[in-house]
């Protein structure tokens, strides 16, 4: 499968990762599976996500004590434990399941590529953090594109305003001359109207 993107003028595309670069389908299992022990937390984490998203925090520190307090609150735990069990177990643990079962598209080699030679800046652009790590293991090589940024590092997750300017900045282009590509129109679609970007629903 591959996607035809309608660019019309845009200098620069923003492509979302989860369900846009990769199939993650059945990655929520895998992610449970590796870690039932700890899937209170897991289910806690998404809620917490949930909560959080659109907000601006102003910076990833802010962001991230935000999120560990909230998962700390509803696990009955605290703020440190998640900390820990975030960065030290989750984040790992995805990684290795994204190595050993999923792939990044085999169409977006070229796709990153074409654009380049036409002159049109190119981002990844996603939620979670560790976004250079995730793409590694994707078999996606960073170099692709002009930049990798994850919304945390931002001050905000999607659809934050706040932080989908900031990654136009980063990329030297007018949010009007920008395409977002995502497969979720409450975050990816709704960033860009905030932004008043163009957005492009795929769905793999």
């Amino acid at each position: 499968m591959s996607i035809e993107l309608s660019l019309g003028t845009a200098k620069a595309v923003i492509f979302d990762l989860d369900g846009t670069l990769y199939n993650k389908k059945g990655l929520p299992l895998r992610l449970i599976a590796a870690d039932v022990p700890h899937m209170f937390m897991l289910g806690n984490e998404r809620k917490a996500r949930k909560e959080l998203m659109g907000r601006w925090f102003g910076d990833e520190h802010a962001y991230y004590e935000a999120l560990y307090a909230r998962v700390a609150e509803m696990s009955h735990s605290t703020a440190d434990k998640a900390r820990r069990w975030y960065e030290d177990r989750y984040m790992p643990q995805m990684q290795r399941i994204l190595k050993r079962h999923y792939h990044v598209e085999p169409w977006a080699e070229g796709m990153m590529a074409d654009l380049r030679q036409r002159g049109i800046r190119t981002a990844v652009y996603s939620d979670y953090g560790c976004l250079r790590e995730r793409l590694e293991a994707l078999g996606f090589d960073c170099s692709w594109v002009d930049v990798v940024a994850d919304a945390p590092a931002l001050g905000g997750l999607k659809p934050c305003k706040e932080s989908a300017l900031s990654l136009c900045k980063m990329l030297g282009v007018d949010p009007t001359d920008t395409l977002m590509v995502g497969d979720r129109d409450d975050t990816d679609g709704e960033s860009a109207r905030r932004c008043g970007m163009r957005f492009q629903c795929v769905k793999l």
